[in-house]
């Protein structure tokens, strides 16, 4: 990406480096480096910032590639790394825009993205994730001046409706009783079943559940933090641990590893990995669901045993509506673990 003169430049290092990107700007006359960072958009945000002026690129002549660039430099770093990577899966869609000058653009291209997209049978999340892109895109570029308010038409993008083909179902009771039975057995499985339990009693995200580092489980005080989250009501939040799902709690933290749950050489486990093993404890216990069903069986489970309604939304992570709810109720961790050993 060719950045205006004077603005400054980023160049990546070869090799294995911690720390790739340097930053490099004329000072003095001199060209001196000024920063080094792991991705180009921590070193295109600092040197958005270090210009104070995203604005010093001609707006007659930036591409959509670089208008994209700018956004992610200053976004990307305010959102979950999950949402980040979603973003950028997306804009991979939107390659025969790349080079085009970002004003000259009408409904018609954008339009053409989805239309491929649809051809390629990319189905309907795809294809709201990539209009959403296109909406902040053009929300950043309306806000630094490359286009008027009245060229974002990106709310006339039109998208192929939602198709449930897989229809989230909760666990049942008798499903349930077999994945304990087998939590509780000697076989090799046994600690994935117990994954499996612990997810349905906790109702976190499948990643925010690999995601759990030992030192955020407080064992004595029966809650654990995530930390990272798809949402801002999600992030920083303390989850309750159940009674009948501590146990299992106790034996992965007697395990190797900085996280919670961690494959064999301590790493933290791959969603992939760990769909593979999960699939096997569903084939073992005659089971048919997938690691996101747990977070519906919880949520379902707190729901009939008449569980608060904000204790259940401050569990799951979800945003509280109306100022009441959101802003003077506040559940205490009491009230929280009150919830949960209702299941």
């Amino acid at each position: 990406m060719k950045l205006p003169n004077g603005f400054g430049s980023i160049a990546c290092y070869s090799g294995n480096r911690r720390r790739p990107y340097i930053v490099r700007k004329y000072i003095d006359g001199r060209q001196k480096i000024i920063g080094q960072y792991a991705t180009y958009e921590d070193a295109l945000a600092f040197l958005v910032d270090y210009n104070k002026n995203p604005s010093l690129f001609a707006p007659a002549t930036i591409t959509f590639a670089e208008v994209y660039r700018l956004m992610a430099a200053e976004r990307y770093p305010k959102i979950a790394k999950s949402t980040a990577n979603n973003y950028k899966a997306a804009f991979k869609h939107c390659h025969e825009l790349y080079g085009r000058q970002f004003a000259t653009l009408d409904i018609a291209d954008l339009q053409g993205v989805i239309r491929g997209m649809s051809r390629r049978n990319i189905g309907y999340a795809s294809q709201k994730k990539c209009r959403q892109l296109m909406h902040l895109m053009y929300e950043y570029a309306v806000k630094y001046k490359i286009i008027p308010a009245t060229a974002d038409i990106t709310c006339y993008i039109d998208i192929d409706k939602k198709v449930v083909r897989y229809p989230k179902k909760p666990f049942i009771t008798r499903q349930l009783n077999r994945v304990k039975k087998l939590a509780n057995s000697d076989d090799t499985l046994a600690r994935w079943a117990m994954c499996v339990v612990m997810m349905c009693y906790s109702g976190v995200r499948p990643g925010e559940f690999l995601a759990i580092q030992k030192n955020d489980v407080k064992l004595k005080q029966r809650y654990f933090i995530v930390r990272d989250s798809k949402t801002v009501a999600g992030r920083n939040r303390a989850v309750p641990i159940s009674r009948k799902a501590l146990p299992y709690f106790k034996l992965w933290m007697q395990q190797d590893g900085r996280t919670l749950i961690a494959d064999d050489k301590a790493g933290q486990l791959s969603y992939h990995t760990y769909r593979r093993l999960f699939d096997k404890v569903m084939d073992a216990t005659n089971c048919h669901h997938t690691p996101h069903e747990c977070r519906h069986t919880c949520a379902t489970m707190l729901d009939n045993a008449g569980a608060n309604e904000t204790a259940v939304k401050r569990i799951l992570g979800h945003a509280s509506q109306g100022v009441t709810k959101g802003v003077y109720t506040h559940k205490s961790l009491h009230e929280l673990k009150k919830a949960i050993d209702m299941i």
